[in-house]
């Protein structure tokens, strides 16, 4: 397990898009199986898309009912700083969901789980809306399982991954973490951009490129890409096209190795033309 140290079970956090269909429903249904088994633990939910105040779907309101459970009272709110770091458990409804908190939330990135990996099963139960009630239904029960086979990884002593060296507030981290980390998200931009808040994304952005344009040798023209790197976010105060997140990806990349001016020439062409990406 690494160097972790035990932590106080009691709060378990669902994390789904907009925190108005599988997430509600899966803390429902969850807290009940903590109820059954009389553990005292807190379970709510949260979105990454913002929907905050939203009730749950009328679809999922009406399948719960036929599981006993109410969610008329429930609102969507959206996943931040403090509801991450309180929680002991954060389960993403899917794998996309987790994989977005692990690179909006890196340092907590351990106690992030999609519910198919914590029950041991490779699936990711779709998202049915704008499908019938009956849909609901079938995968509010597939929900059921995989939290029932969830259960015995939640009682499990529960740890908290210490921060990565170079994490710690005002310490610089080095160059091929940031960019790493920088490239996850951007993937996670093209592949699945509804999971993205593009404002959090473009400020974090902002705060990674000037770790990850130092330069690695005395002929890296690493700086001068950042200064580049930086016109191309400027033009992009919108959410970005699948062209412009596929571009900022592209240039991200070539960080992984020193910058030269081809790389300045190709991504200096890249901007010039950046409203037709």
């Amino acid at each position: 397990m690494g160097d972790r140290y035990q932590m106080t079970k009691d709060s378990v956090l669902l994390v789904g898009a907009a925190d108005t269909g599988r997430a509600p429903i899966a803390a429902a249904l969850l807290g009940r199986l903590v109820e059954r088994r009389g553990l005292d633990w807190q379970v709510s939910s949260a979105g990454v898309l913002g929907h905050d105040g939203a009730p749950a779907e009328a679809e999922a309101r009406a399948a719960m009912l036929t599981f006993g459970l109410h969610i008329d009272a429930h609102r969507a709110r959206s996943v931040d700083d403090a509801l991450t770091e309180a929680a002991t458990h954060i389960i993403a409804v899917d794998s996309g969901t987790a994989r977005a908190l692990r690179v909006r939330f890196p340092q907590i990135a351990a106690r992030i789980n999609a519910l198919g990996d914590l029950a041991g099963r490779s699936r990711d139960v779709p998202d049915p809306f704008r499908m019938q009630v009956g849909a609901w239904i079938a995968y509010a029960r597939e929900l059921e399982g995989l939290l029932e086979l969830a259960m015995e990884r939640l009682a499990e002593p529960v740890v908290q991954a210490k921060s990565e060296p170079g994490a710690q507030r005002g310490q610089p981290q080095p160059r091929a973490q940031v960019v790493a980390r920088t490239i996850q998200l951007l993937a996670l931009l093209v592949e699945l951009p509804e999971v993205i808040v593009w404002a959090a994304a473009r400020a974090q952005l902002e705060a990674d490129i000037a770790a990850a344009t130092q330069p690695n040798a005395p002929l890296d023209a690493a700086p001068a890409y950042g200064g580049l790197l930086r016109a191309a976010l400027a033009l992009s105060t919108s959410p970005p096209s699948a062209g412009q997140a596929a571009a900022l990806l592209a240039a991200f990349q070539r960080l992984e190795h020193q910058i030269s001016n081809d790389d300045l020439v190709w991504l200096s062409t890249q901007i010039g033309g950046w409203a037709a990406l």
